[in-house]
C-alpha cells in the first residue's frame, strides 16, 4: 500500500509541475503544444523509474531526511541529463523543445513540488499511518540481549519506519513476524557472512546492524544507531521465468555490444599487435557456476611470458596478507597498451562473447582462475552457486582497492540479494564507474 501511494505522490507531483512549468512559460496559455503529451508520459515513466532504482519507494529511508534530500537530488540531475540527451539524439522529436519550459520543470516547478512532498508530507503521513498498531511491521530481534533495549528504544522514537521489534523469546508474537532484524558484533566478514546465511531464508527479508558494514563503500543502510548501519537483505531464489528474462537480456546486449564496437575491436587489435609481441586475444581457464571450468576472453594487456606461479604467490597474499588486489599487480609485466585497457576496462570487452556462450552473465561475481579456488575459504565458495559476470558490485562499488575478504563479501551479498531490478541497476552504475576508472588496475 505504501508504494502505491508513494507512486500516486509522485505521478500527481509530476502532473503538476508540469502543468506549472507549461503555465510560467506561455504565460497562463491554455492553447495545445506539440509533443506536449508524449513528453508528460516521458517525464512520468523516467522520473519513477530513477526514483525506483534510488529507493525512494522504500519507507525506511525516511528516517533519515538528509539521506532523503540528496536521493532526490541525484534523481533530479539523471532525469535532467536523460530529458536532454533523450531530447538531443531523437532531435526532440516527441519532447518540447522550449529551453523555458525545460528550465521551469527541472529547475523550479519539480524541485519545489516534490522536495516539499517527500521532505515535510509523506514522513507526517508514515507518522499517522504508522499510529495505527495494526498497521506497524514486527521485526523478530536476533542478538545480545543488551542491545534489544536501546533498538526498541529507538524505533519507538522514530515512527516513520513503523517498525515493533520484538524480542525472538516472544515465540508466538515472532512467529508472525517475516522479518529478522539481525544484530552482529563480530570483525570478521566470514563471521558476518555466516551469521546472514543461518538466518536468512528463501524470500524473507533480513535487516543486519553491525559495524563491519562501515568498512564497505556499498551506503546501503537506511539507518544509523549508535554508528551502526542497519542493511536490508532480501534472500532471493531465482524462478524459472527470470533465467529466461536474464538471458533474453544478456543475449540482446552482448550482440548489439559486439556489433556496435566491431571496428574499435579491429582497433584495439592493431595497437595491441603492434605494442608487444604475443596474441590480440588472451585466453585463460576460469571456474564458473559450481566450479565448472570454461575459456574466459580478454584482450591482452600484459607481456605473454608471465609465469603463472608468480601470478598464483600473488594471489595467495591477496587471501592471507588482506591487502587490495590492485596492489598485487606487478605493473612492469603490463604492456604500454595494456595500461589504457585496464584502465578504462577496455581489455574486459570480449567477455562479451562468453555471455553469448552461456558461460557468464551481464551481471554476476567475477570468474575465479582455478588456483585462486584452491586457496579459497569455506565460505568463499559460495560466490560460486550462480554465473559468474562481467560486472557486479564489486565492479561497482570498489574493484581493486578492496581486501579480499570484503570484495568477496560483497559477492555473496549480491548472491543473496540478486533480482532482475538489481541487475538493471548495476548495469547502469557499471557506466560511470568504468568511464571514471573506479579502482581499475
Amino acid at each position: 500500500m505504501l508504494k502505491i501511494f508513494f507512486l500516486i505522490t509522485d505521478i500527481v507531483a509530476i502532473i503538476l509541475s508540469f502543468l506549472l512549468a507549461k503555465f510560467l512559460r506561455y504565460h497562463g496559455g491554455i492553447h495545445f503544444i506539440p509533443n506536449q503529451l508524449p513528453t508528460l508520459i516521458f517525464l512520468i515513466l523516467t522520473i519513477i523509474l530513477i526514483a525506483y532504482f534510488h529507493d525512494l519507494y522504500n519507507h525506511y529511508y525516511y528516517i533519515q531526511s538528509g539521506r532523503v534530500f540528496f536521493k532526490l537530488v541525484n534523481v533530479w540531475i539523471i532525469s535532467f541529463i536523460s530529458y536532454v540527451l533523450i531530447g538531443f539524439l531523437t532531435k526532440f522529436y516527441f519532447l518540447i523543445n522550449s529551453r523555458g519550459f525545460i528550465f521551469y520543470f527541472f529547475f523550479i516547478t519539480y524541485p519545489l513540488i516534490i522536495s516539499f512532498l517527500r521532505l515535510f508530507i509523506i514522513p507526517r503521513f508514515l507518522s499517522i499511518y504508522f499510529s495505527n498498531p495494526a498497521q506497524r511491521i514486527i521485526f523478530k530481534y536476533v542478538g545480545p540481549q543488551e542491545k534489544f533495549v536501546q533498538f526498541s528504544q529507538f524505533f519507538n522514537e522514530n515512527n516513520t519506519v513503523g517498525i515493533n521489534l520484538i524480542n525472538s523469546s516472544c515465540k508466538e508474537i515472532c512467529s508472525k513476524s517475516k522479518d529478522v532484524f539481525l544484530h552482529c558484533e563480530v570483525n570478521d566478514f566470514g563471521e558476518l557472512y555466516k551469521k546472514i546465511h543461518e538466518y536468512a531464508a528463501p524470500g524473507q527479508r533480513i535487516h543486519v546492524a553491525a559495524s563491519l558494514l562501515n568498512d564497505l563503500p556499498l551506503k546501503w543502510e537506511w539507518c544509523k544507531i549508535d554508528n551502526l548501519p542497519v542493511m536490508s537483505l532480501k534472500f532471493n531464489l531465482e524462478r524459472k521465468w527470470q533465467a529466461v528474462v536474464r538471458r533474453v537480456i544478456d543475449v540482446i546486449i552482448s550482440l548489439l555490444f559486439l556489433l556496435i564496437f566491431l571496428p574499435f575491436f579491429i582497433i584495439i587489435a592493431l595497437a595491441i599487435k603492434l605494442d608487444s609481441r604475443g596474441p590480440v586475444i588472451y585466453k585463460q581457464k576460469r571456474c564458473g557456476k559450481d566450479g565448472k571450468e570454461f575459456t574466459l576472453y580478454k584482450f591482452r594487456s600484459m607481456y605473454y611470458n608471465t609465469s603463472q606461479k608468480e601470478r598464483e604467490e600473488e594471489f595467495k597474499s591477496f587471501i592471507e596478507n588482506k591487502t587490495s588486489k590492485g596492489k598485487i599487480i606487478n605493473y612492469s609485466e603490463v604492456t604500454r597498451v595494456g595500461k589504457i585497457l585496464r584502465r578504462t576496462s577496455i581489455d574486459e570487452f570480449p567477455q562479451f562473447l562468453n555471455v553469448l556462450k552461456g558461460d557468464m552473465t551481464l551481471i554476476g561475481p567475477r570468474p575465479p582462475i582455478p588456483y585462486e579456488v584452491k586457496y579459497y575459504k569455506d565460505w568463499h565458495k559460495d560466490r560460486l552457486k550462480i554465473k559468474p559476470g562481467i560486472s557486479g558490485l564489486w565492479q561497482v562499488y570498489g574493484r581493486g582497492s578492496m581486501p579480499c575478504d570484503s570484495s568477496i563479501f560483497l559477492d555473496l551479498i549480491y548472491v543473496l540479494n540478486r533480482s532482475l531490478t538489481l541487475d538493471i541497476k548495476l548495469l547502469f552504475q557499471t557506466i560511470p564507474a568504468v568511464l571514471l576508472g573506479k579502482g581499475a588496475y
